[in-house]
C-alpha cells in the first residue's frame, strides 16, 4: 500500500499534468478563436457552461434555458463525466464538447468561448440558471453601458463565471482567459492568486459591471439570485456534506419556484 508521501507525490503529478494539458488546450483554442474568419452574428448570445458529473443540475439548467431563452445557442463542455451527463447532452439541442479527461473549469470555458459565433456570450455554472426572460437583455444593456465584462458578484469584487457576459470580440482581441492561477485549495493569496474568470475583472479596472444579489436564501450564500435574473446555488455540487445537503434543499425549492411554476 502506498504511503502518504507516495500519494502526495502522485496527487501533485496528476495536478501538474492536468494543469499543463488544460493550459495547452485552452491556449490553442483561444488562438483558433482569435484568428477565425467567420463573422459573429450581431445582437445574438451564446450561453456557455462546463459540466462534470452533475447530471441532475445539468437537466434543470437546460430546462430553465428552454423556458426563459428558447432558441438561444448553448455550448456545454463536459469534463469526462462518468454519470448520465453525456447521454443527456447527446439528446439535448445543444452543442456539446465531450472531453476525454477533466481539464478543469477554466480551460473548459476557454474552449467553449473559442467556439462562439455570436456577438455576445454569457457563462453559467451548472448549478445556476436564468429566472427571467429578460436576463440576456439585462446583461446586454450593462455591456452597452460601457462595460467590458459584467457578472454576478459575491466577494472580491469580480464578475463571477456563475453569471458572466462579454462581447466575444472583446474577449478575443483583449486576450482574455478564464484560467485560474496556480494556487491550490487553502493556498489562495488575495492579489497574487485568482479564481476562474477573476483575472478578466482584474485586467479591466473601471469597466466591470457587477450585478449584486437581489436575494439570498441562506444559510450563508446558499440560493443567491443575481439582480433578479439568474439563480446560483453555491454549494449544491461542492462543499462539506451538511452544507451540500442544505444547498440541495434550496436547489429543489428554486426549481419548483422558477422552473416548474407556470410562466
Amino acid at each position: 500500500m502506498a504511503g502518504p508521501d507516495a500519494k502526495s507525490l502522485a496527487s501533485n503529478v496528476k495536478f501538474t499534468t492536468t494543469r499543463a494539458l488544460g493550459t495547452g488546450a485552452a491556449s490553442s483554442m483561444r488562438f483558433v478563436g482569435r484568428h477565425g474568419r467567420r463573422p459573429l452574428r450581431p445582437g445574438e448570445f451564446t450561453v456557455l457552461a462546463v459540466n462534470w458529473n452533475t447530471a441532475e443540475f445539468l437537466v434543470d439548467m437546460l430546462r430553465a434555458l428552454d423556458k426563459f431563452s428558447p432558441g438561444v445557442e448553448v455550448i456545454i463542455v463536459d469534463n469526462a463525466s462518468t454519470d448520465d451527463s453525456r447521454r443527456i447532452l447527446r439528446q439535448a439541442k445543444v452543442r456539446s464538447v465531450l472531453l476525454p479527461l477533466n481539464l478543469g473549469h477554466g480551460p473548459g470555458l476557454d474552449i467553449a468561448a473559442s467556439l462562439v459565433r455570436t456577438e455576445y456570450f454569457a457563462t453559467l455554472d451548472i448549478d445556476a440558471f436564468p429566472v427571467s426572460p429578460d436576463w440576456l437583455d439585462d446583461l446586454r444593456g450593462r455591456l452597452d453601458a460601457g462595460n467590458v465584462v459584467v457578472g454576478g458578484t459575491m466577494h472580491r469584487g469580480f464578475a463571477h463565471p456563475s453569471m458572466l457576459a462579454m462581447r466575444t470580440q472583446d474577449f478575443r482581441d483583449r486576450h482574455h482567459s478564464f484560467m485560474r492561477s496556480m494556487w491550490k485549495p487553502g493556498k489562495f493569496e488575495a492579489g497574487e492568486s485568482w479564481d476562474v474568470a477573476e483575472r478578466i475583472s482584474m485586467r479591466e479596472p473601471g469597466r466591470v459591471g457587477l450585478v449584486k444579489p437581489s436575494e439570498i436564501r441562506g444559510p450563508g450564500v446558499i440560493g443567491t439570485v443575481y439582480g433578479g435574473i439568474v439563480y446560483h446555488n453555491w454549494f449544491s455540487a461542492q462543499g462539506p456534506p451538511q452544507q451540500r445537503a442544505a444547498a440541495r434543499e434550496a436547489w429543489s425549492e428554486a426549481v419548483a419556484r422558477f422552473i416548474d411554476a407556470p410562466a
